[in-house]
């Protein structure tokens, strides 16, 4: 063996002998494409330190933090590589130690509830209210009466019957024909209210006209008012169980002087056809003239019954109370005495 070989060998021994006495150094594994038979250990505890975790899932547990230590054990490398060993072995460290905390036990965060939204103060709408006055309280059949009202805190008031919707305050003349309970309902929304108000209406006495001695044609005469105070609905012909009694008086009459005679006459506003009027007007006279025989046992000859339809108008029909008052019955009766 010449000399040249010799001292390469020589000093290969004693690199080896040097190297093998340092603990910072380790066989190189090749993790990081550093040449050489050994490397700095930190360099490659830093590798095997991003390699665990990822064995570990914590590539996907906290893939930003595990992306941030693996680029810094990468620069750890490139410093290395660059001759910068120290440098390098350093910052292999802190990659290791960053890499080695990753993805921390979750910390449960204490959850901040939001304070109850207090519930909106629902302050009640006052109740509505209204006011009747009617004046005089008791008139003559045929005159009128004056009726007023007043309204607090309503939407709509509406005054029954045969007045219909009114505005908060105002008057107006009634004539009623016989006793009649005027009711004003205020609407307030969720709540109503009701006044009331009546007036007398008394009939008029029956006088029987004495016979003269002498044999004479008897003196005729009206022996009841021609108004009866019948109302009907639109485009209807029953009687409504409150006019009963108001039929059962006619009845009386009927029975107090069995000489009279007469005719029910029937009538109607003027919505829809003449036709239709007549139809329906007649209807309502056999309604009335048939509940009087059948509940009364009034004789059927005594009296007939006829439709004028809307001919005989008593109030103005572009009003809704003035057509209430049109859709009525009249009975006319004469008699000789009682």
């Amino acid at each position: 063996m010449d000399s040249a070989l010799k001292n390469a060998a020589l000093m290969a021994v004693m690199a080896m002998t040097t190297i093998s006495g340092c603990a910072n150094y380790e066989v190189n594994t090749r993790r990081g494409d550093i040449p050489g038979y050994y490397i700095r250990t930190e360099m490659q505890q830093a590798d095997r330190a991003v390699e665990s975790a990822r064995n570990a899932g914590k590539d996907k547990i906290c893939p930003a933090e595990f992306k941030a230590a693996e680029d810094a054990k990468n620069h750890a490398y490139d410093v290395f590589r660059a001759c910068h060993t120290e440098e390098g072995a350093a910052l292999a460290n802190q990659a290791a130690a960053k890499t080695n905390v990753l993805c921390p036990p979750n910390v449960v965060k204490p959850v901040l509830v939001p304070p109850p939204v207090p519930a909106p103060v629902i302050v009640p709408m006052p109740a509505p209210a209204g006011r009747l006055l009617i004046v005089p309280d008791s008139i003559a059949k045929g005159q009128s009466a004056k009726i007023s009202w007043s309204s607090e805190n309503a939407k709509d008031c509406d005054i029954r019957p045969g007045v219909g919707s009114v505005s908060a305050q105002g008057s107006m003349t009634v004539t009623p024909a016989d006793n009649t309970t005027y009711t004003m309902v205020c609407n307030g929304g969720a709540v109503k209210s009701a006044a009331s108000i009546s007036v007398k209406v008394p009939a008029p006495p029956v006088v029987a006209v004495a016979q003269p001695a002498a044999p004479a044609v008897p003196v005729v005469e009206a022996c009841v008012p021609a108004v009866v105070n019948i109302q009907f609905d639109t485009n209807k012909a029953n009687i409504k169980p409150q006019y009963h009694d108001e039929l059962k008086k006619l009845a009386d009459f009927l029975k107090e002087f069995p000489d009279a005679k007469g005719v029910i006459e029937g009538h109607t506003d003027s919505v829809g056809s003449k036709a239709s009027n007549i139809k329906l007007s007649q209807q309502r006279a056999d309604s009335v003239r048939n509940y009087i025989i059948k509940s009364f046992g009034i004789a059927p000859e005594r009296f007939s019954a006829k439709g004028f339809g809307p001919s005989k108008p008593v109030a103005d029909n572009k009003t809704k109370a003035g057509k209430q008052k049109n859709r009525r019955i009249e009975a006319n009766f004469t008699c000789g005495g009682k």
